[in-house]
């Protein structure tokens, strides 16, 4: 069986509270309420179209000095026995798998566990047999990865009896502030805040990034970083997933 090794890389999105700019900055978002909301992509067949659940939802009352948040691309599978998502549903991961690298074939049996199949799954991928019987209803599962050191889903994919679903998790990422009660596993469709996008790759494994003010935003502070502007009402499927 050929798996892909456990990735050790941490990537890190970083922010620095400490000049008098950013302090005044963070001062207001917390007077104000806001939240810093992230969210990251996937691709495959069978995904949730309604939105992506929420990755992580953190208020900035819980922020000052330096601030990293660290992102592990190590995956876990989740069950959500529920078919109807829609925005703004909150996915419960109900069963939560081991930790596995990318390049393994599991298979969901009918009592809830996880087994690996035998040979592996297409490269940079997770795969899931639902192996409950024929005519079983269908289920929501997804991936989950390591963000602020826990578990959080962040892709969604209806799961039919006796079919299997490729889950291929990649590494961009968005991040946007709002005034929101949106909490960690909720769907959501578009931006509600201004942001920006940005992918981890093996060269880029840290981006340093700051607050903007009127309007409120985030941006980069090393100029030769691709760091993205996002504004509100933009679809978050549409730049995190892509198609089939």
């Amino acid at each position: 069986m050929q798996i892909e090794t456990l990735n050790e890389t941490i990537y890190k999105a970083a922010f620095d509270f400490g000049s008098l700019e950013q302090y005044q900055i963070l001062q207001e978002l917390q007077f104000n309420g806001y939240k810093l909301m992230g969210y990251k992509g996937a691709s495959g067949p069978n995904q949730i179209t309604c939105g992506l659940p929420t990755w992580f939802s953190e208020s900035f009352t819980k922020m000052y000095g330096q601030i990293e948040i660290d992102c592990e691309p190590l995956y876990r599978v989740y069950v959500f026995e529920e078919t109807d998502v829609r925005t703004y549903t909150t996915i419960e991961m109900q069963i939560l798998s081991d930790e596995y690298p990318l390049g393994t074939a599991l298979v969901l049996n009918s009592d809830g566990s996880f087994s690996v199949q035998e040979g592996s799954a297409p490269k940079g991928t997770i795969t899931v047999l639902n192996d409950r019987p024929t005519g079983s209803k269908n289920i929501t599962i997804g991936l989950a990865s390591k963000i602020l050191d826990q578990y959080a889903p962040f892709c969604a994919f209806n799961s039919i009896a006796q079919d299997t679903v490729c889950m291929r998790p990649n590494d961009k990422i968005c991040l946007f502030i709002a005034q929101t009660n949106i909490a960690e596993g909720s769907m959501v469709k578009n931006l509600t805040g201004l942001g920006c996008t940005f992918e981890f790759n093996s060269s880029d494994v840290q981006y340093n990034l700051k607050m903007t003010r009127m309007p409120w935003g985030i941006t980069h502070t090393d100029p030769e970083k691709s760091v993205n502007t996002k504004y509100p009402n933009q679809s978050l499927n549409q730049f995190l997933n892509i198609a089939g």
